[in-house]
Order: C-alpha cells, then sequence, then structure tokens
C-alpha cells in the first residue's frame, strides 16, 4: 500500500500497537449498484505497509499517529476535498549539501534555463506521444496537432530564456487542449482548460490529478534533500512548491490526462453521479473521489518497461528517478534526464 487514503467524511483514525486502526462511518453510496454500509466499518493496516498518507479536511488523524508517521519518515499530506494542499508533516531534511547546491544553482545564469528546456521539451514530446496512443487506439490517423507539436518541441531546446521556454509550453498547451478535446465522450465534454475554479467535470479531473502529482513529489523532494519550493521554470513564491510544479510537467499527459480520458471513456465516473457544484466550481464528491484515488494507485503502481533506460519501473518510480536524476546534476555527479512516455 504505496500511499494510504483517508477521504470518507467522518473517518477516524489511530494507533493501535504497531497498526492504524481505521474508522469509517455509515455510508450511503451515490452509486446504485453498491451496496449500503449501515455499520461503521473498522480495519487495521500494519504501519509497515503504509509509505504515505493523505489525510482529507473531513477526517481525523490523531496527533500520536502523526507522529509516528514523522518518525519512520512516512509523508502525511492533509488536503481539502477538491485536492488542495493545506499541510505537510515530515521530519527535518538532513542533506544539507543538497539543498546549498540547489540554493547556489538558482544563482547561476545558465542552469535554471538547462532545467526548463528538458522539461518542457519532454512535456510536448509526452503529449504529442499521448495523441499518438489515443488515435491508434482508436484506429484513427494521428491529429494535425502532432506534426503542429513537433517544431515548438524543437524551438524549445534552442529556447534563449526561462521565460521563452514558458511561452513555448503555452503554445504548445494551446494546440494540445484543442486536439485532447475530441478524446473526451459526448456526456463528458472538454471544451477549454479551466482551473481555479474547474467549470466541469473533465477539467476537475484533470485539476485533481495534477494535484495528486504535485503532492507526490513535494513529498518526494523533501525526501531527497531538495527544497519544493525552489523552482527553475516556475517562479518562486510564497506558498508555491514550485519546484515540484516543474517535475510534474512531463507526467501531466501520462498520468493526469490520460487517467481522465479513461475513467470516463470506461464510465468508472459519472458526470451527474461522481461530482457536485461547490464554491462556483464542479469537483468530485467523496464516492468520486474515492474511485479516482483507487485508479490513480493502479496507474502509478502498473510496471512498464522505461524507454531510457529499459529497465522494468512504474510511474511511480519515475518520479523518484526524474529528481535523483536533478539532484545528481546539482552535485556535479552526471546530467539531468526527465521521463519520456514509451
Amino acid at each position: 500500500m504505496p500511499t494510504l487514503y483517508l477521504t470518507t467524511p467522518g473517518t477516524r483514525a489511530h494507533l493501535v500497537s504497531q497498526h492504524l486502526e481505521i474508522e469509517t462511518p455509515a455510508t450511503a453510496s451515490t452509486d446504485p449498484t453498491e451496496s449500503r454500509q449501515d455499520q461503521p466499518l473498522i480495519r487495521r493496516i500494519p504501519l509497515h505497509e503504509i509509505e504515505q498518507v493523505v489525510v482529507e479536511t473531513t477526517t481525523s488523524l490523531t496527533i500520536y499517529a502523526l507522529a509516528t508517521f514523522a518518525e519512520r519518515g512516512v509523508p502525511v499530506v492533509l488536503v481539502r476535498p477538491s485536492g488542495q494542499a493545506v499541510a505537510l508533516c515530515l521530519p527535518p531534511a538532513p542533506d544539507l549539501p543538497t539543498r546549498l547546491a540547489h540554493y547556489q544553482s538558482r544563482l547561476l545564469p545558465d542552469f535554471p534555463l538547462s532545467v526548463a528546456r528538458v522539461l518542457i521539451e519532454a512535456k510536448i514530446a509526452n503529449s504529442r506521444r499521448l495523441l499518438q496512443r489515443l488515435a491508434a487506439n482508436r484506429s484513427q490517423p494521428a491529429p494535425p496537432a502532432v506534426d503542429q507539436l513537433e517544431p515548438v518541441r524543437a524551438a524549445t531546446l534552442r529556447a534563449t530564456s526561462v521565460e521563452s521556454c514558458r511561452g513555448y509550453e503555452g503554445t504548445a498547451a494551446g494546440t494540445y487542449f484543442t486536439a485532447l478535446a475530441a478524446y473526451f465522450p459526448a456526456h463528458a465534454p472538454f471544451e477549454r482548460r479551466s482551473r481555479r475554479p474547474p467549470h466541469n467535470p473533465a477539467n476537475a479531473l484533470l485539476s485533481f490529478g495534477y494535484s495528486l502529482l504535485t503532492h507526490e513529489t513535494t513529498t518526494a523532494l523533501h525526501a531527497a534533500g531538495l527544497d519544493p519550493a525552489l523552482g527553475y521554470l516556475h517562479e518562486p513564491e510564497t506558498g508555491r512548491p514550485s519546484l515540484a510544479l516543474d517535475l510534474i510537467e512531463p507526467f501531466r499527459a501520462a498520468v493526469s490526462d490520460g487517467l481522465a480520458l479513461d475513467l470516463f471513456n470506461h464510465a468508472t465516473l459519472q458526470p451527474k453521479t461522481h461530482f457536485e457544484p461547490h464554491d462556483g466550481g464542479i469537483y468530485l464528491n467523496p464516492d468520486g473521489r474515492r474511485r479516482y484515488y483507487t485508479a490513480y494507485e493502479r496507474r502509478m503502481d502498473r510496471p512498464f518497461t522505461s524507454e531510457l533506460t529499459g529497465q522494468r519501473t512504474t510511474l511511480r518510480d519515475e518520479i523518484r528517478r526524474q529528481l535523483y536524476s536533478l539532484k545528481r546534476q546539482l552535485l556535479g555527479q552526471g546530467s539531468f534526464e526527465p521521463f519520456i512516455m514509451n
């Protein structure tokens, strides 16, 4: 169990010996195919099976359990039901040489640009690959966007400033999302990208997936001794995990975009059943979040052969491999290699 999600409103969790005991209140699912849970559900999970915990603000976790997870190096992320992070509980990062190298790199004239170039080039390459894969799965020709994105991808590697990289990324995103919209089903259309708030279920799923990727990358950066707030592509800003946002760029298509399409096209999530309006936007409801978390974990831990290394890996392992690649470059031990889809 790489990640434990405490999401059902009213859920309470506390330690019992070397186990986490979780009490989930009686609920009535909004899905008519699922049976009602008339009695509270109590289950115990061995602590050694838990690698990360995501706790929604509608649930509770005891301070003793929180401290125990910190002592074990298990990150605990507190999130709102929308997926927005509220807090992150981790032990102090012990790797001072890495932190110093990270801070110094931000002041070097060429380092931020070199990282920004390869991240955006990889993001565009992976966006093209997803569009090609979607077309092939439907026995259709690749959309024109695949050819349109190629010169933008190539130009990114010749960018002379971080600002230029951002410009190429914006151009590519507009082309990509226009093409991606054709693969969303009619009952869950995607007209345009909307973020704060998401204006329809398609955007809600994309944003939710990006949030999970950001949380996961943030905790991995802390564990590696890097500062999630000090990015290269995204400008540092108080409260923003800029480096985590940098490093999720190559994963957006492979994880969040592809998963959103799968969940809608296979009717795992239904707009009228698993979403609800809130604060002017549309968000997953508790049943929808539970289904999404299950699908997300399955996707992140599905084995495949890496295009870069030729080794068996998972998307979760690739997040760690990519950030440790950055760490090695910071320490003068190698060059940064971003994630590339097969």
